[in-house]
């Protein structure tokens, strides 16, 4: 209950605060809750943490690119919107501080954590590479974020791997 209703809260915040351009990311928040919920995945702080903090460090340096590059403007234009370089840096500031509490959290075993390190991999790591370099070829061009995408791709996939390879039920 408690996961259903951050993710409620979460997805009704940021498409008030950041506009119909989040549509995806609160879409992909989603299908993380629905995965958080029937699918077993690995609480091993030892197993996750170090894969889980190198996709912090990747997210953190996509962010870096898409800022300098200007993302914060070209990408919501797809979508008839601008946001602000302080509402796109301050948006990135609270997914980093929800990412590192949530390293926390599996540093202390708790299962709700795995929420947002769920949320990392797939839509931070897995649809946020493969998202920036479908938008590159689809411009037929660079679009903000193409160059460390391929990094947030694979370092998704390595932490996928790493949840759920070996496992079991959880407590």
């Amino acid at each position: 209950m408690v996961g259903g209703g951050l993710v409620l809260t979460v997805v009704a915040a940021q498409t008030y605060w950041m506009g119909p351009a989040i549509v995806l990311l609160s879409g992909g928040l989603v299908v993380t809750y629905g995965i958080w919920v029937a699918a077993r995945w690995q609480n091993d702080a030892a197993a996750v943490l170090p894969v889980y903090l190198l996709a912090i460090a990747v997210q953190c340096l996509h962010f870096t690119e898409e800022y300098i590059t200007g993302f914060q403007h070209q990408f919501p234009r797809l979508f008839e919107d601008d946001w602000s370089d302080g509402r796109f840096v301050t948006f990135n500031m609270l997914w980093l501080a929800a990412f590192v509490l949530a390293g926390l959290g599996v540093y202390r075993r708790v299962p709700l954590a795995y929420l947002i390190v769920l949320f990392l991999a797939l839509i931070g790591g897995v649809g946020n590479g493969t998202a920036h370099l479908v938008l590159s070829a689809t411009h037929r061009r660079y679009f903000p974020g193409m160059i460390t995408a391929p990094f947030c791709l694979v370092v998704g996939i390595a932490l996928l791997r790493r949840l759920f390879t070996g496992a079991r039920a959880r407590p």
